[in-house]
């Protein structure tokens, strides 16, 4: 009983008006709402190029190295922020990142270890404007309506690489286990529905009991519906016998580890690649690093504020956003691009384990744990197709596209400047073009308006970065 008086002295047990059981319900309610990345994570950044052999799948990200990675730095960047804030968060590689990650800096010539070296370099100077006052500074310099678009964009954006991984769109994309490109975006049209309807009707229902389990507001409703579709998936593939089926269905191959070599190639690649000059010449390199901040700043910003909000309005207990919260937030970010994978951030859906009794950082440390124990069970996480893993990315896209709603469309700057981030990014199939579009549109349309005060100097400096960005990626083309 002494062990447990300790932990409840020093996580406050007394002062946040919790007991073990709320803490390691909410905990766990947190971890199955953040299951889901386990199998995203992987899949998605599977995709990311090796830079000398940018043309070869074989030389891509291992997806067993992914998993290790994903587990490894949610594991360590949770207990960061439990220990040190003692906040109720889980942390992990970020939905959004890790599509920016792959498809607008791997794929863009620089390859997963340029990637890598992106996040690294992000990441500690996020750390470094976190330790002061800077942070809050450039926060409250963008305009609100377009931090939101911004985040809309990220929805769409996912929201399509969803609906292409189960099918839906893009012709033969999962039966060639790839994505098809015209014009550098996944073929915008209906996928061949004669071929791959068995994995279309896959997708799309996990993607509806998602939704069911979600307005019914079970806890975990994304890990509950991928274990159903998993739990189907392995019957059909093991009981049709049907070339196509065998290829996008699951296949029980045993408790098999082999893949976890990839863990320590993925690492010992990207340092060998820190004297590639093709990296360090590529202007995309420098654009990432900033995009890779940017968005870090926000997400990981917003979703803290919305936390602490919500501790407070359920508990009635004066609850505010800790500067420690954001330091470890940060560093919890470091912890992603040296584990090799995209950049990590506090997730939203810890919201989830709060509604169920999460007060105090002890929570975190019951997440945290349950994402290193996770690693036994990568035989099982190996098993989830990517129809399966796209239904979750779908889903996700949807909850972060219903902030749209709250931006000021009536503004002209704001209205034009989201709506030219929005459709920037989907149309060009880069989150980095809609971001810099946006923020060059807003000041142009601000401008025009004779609203030069309202345009903080934070968003002239960043248009001029933005400006530089498309003049020098007109040379390297």
């Amino acid at each position: 009983m002494f062990i447990t008086r300790k932990i409840s002295h020093f996580f406050q047990f007394d002062t946040f008006q919790t007991t073990f059981r709320k803490e390691i319900i909410g905990g766990v309610s947190t971890f199955l709402a953040m299951l889901y990345i386990l199998s995203v994570q992987p899949q998605m950044l599977s995709s990311a190029p090796d830079v000398n052999h940018l043309n070869d799948a074989s030389y891509n990200m291992s997806f067993g190295g992914i998993f290790i990675s994903t587990a490894i730095a949610a594991f360590v960047a949770t207990f960061i922020m439990g220990l040190s804030a003692n906040t109720p968060v889980g942390l992990a590689p970020g939905m959004g990142l890790n599509a920016i990650f792959t498809f607008n800096v791997a794929k863009n010539g620089i390859g997963y270890q340029g990637a890598l070296i992106a996040v690294m370099i992000s990441s500690l100077i996020f750390c470094v404007i976190s330790s002061t006052k800077l942070r809050t500074l450039i926060i409250g310099a963008i305009p609100q309506s377009i931090k939101l678009a911004i985040g809309s964009g990220i929805g769409f954006f996912i929201a399509y690489l969803g609906l292409h991984n189960i099918g839906l769109v893009g012709d033969n994309a999962v039966s060639k286990g790839g994505v098809i490109y015209n014009g550098g975006i996944p073929v915008a049209e209906l996928g061949n529905l004669k071929t791959n309807w068995p994995v279309i009707l896959m997708g799309l229902g996990v993607l509806i009991l998602i939704f069911i389990l979600h307005f019914k507001k079970i806890p975990g409703a994304i890990a509950i519906a991928i274990i159903v579709g998993l739990a189907v998936s392995l019957i059909v593939g093991n009981v049709v016998n049907n070339d196509f089926i065998k290829a996008n269905f699951s296949h029980w191959t045993g408790w098999s580890y082999h893949d976890f070599d990839g863990f320590s190639t993925n690492i010992k690649s990207t340092f060998t690649a820190f004297g590639n000059s093709k990296i360090w010449t590529s202007p995309v390199l420098y654009v990432s690093i900033f995009v890779f901040l940017f968005v870090e700043f926000f997400d990981s910003t917003g979703t803290l504020y919305s936390v602490t909000k919500q501790i407070s309005d359920q508990s009635g207990i004066k609850y505010e956003l800790k500067p420690r919260s954001l330091i470890a937030d940060s560093v919890g970010a470091i912890v992603g691009g040296v584990l090799g994978t995209s950049p990590v951030t506090t997730y939203v859906e810890s919201t989830t384990g709060v509604s169920q009794g999460a007060r105090t950082g002890f929570s975190s440390l019951v997440i945290g744990t349950l994402f290193l124990i996770s690693i036994v069970l990568f035989p099982i996480f190996r098993l989830i197709t990517p129809a399966i893993a796209g239904a979750a990315t779908i889903f996700v896209g949807t909850l972060m596209i219903v902030q749209i709603k709250d931006i000021e469309w009536l503004q002209p700057e704001l209205g034009i400047g989201a709506f030219f981030t929005i459709i920037m990014m989907i149309v060009t199939f880069s989150i980095t073009n809609g971001i810099a579009v946006g923020f060059i549109s807003y000041t142009i349309i601000g401008l025009i308006n004779k609203k030069y005060r309202d345009i903080h100097i934070v968003t002239y400096i960043l248009d001029i970065l933005f400006i530089g960005y498309f003049i020098a990626y007109a040379f390297v083309q």
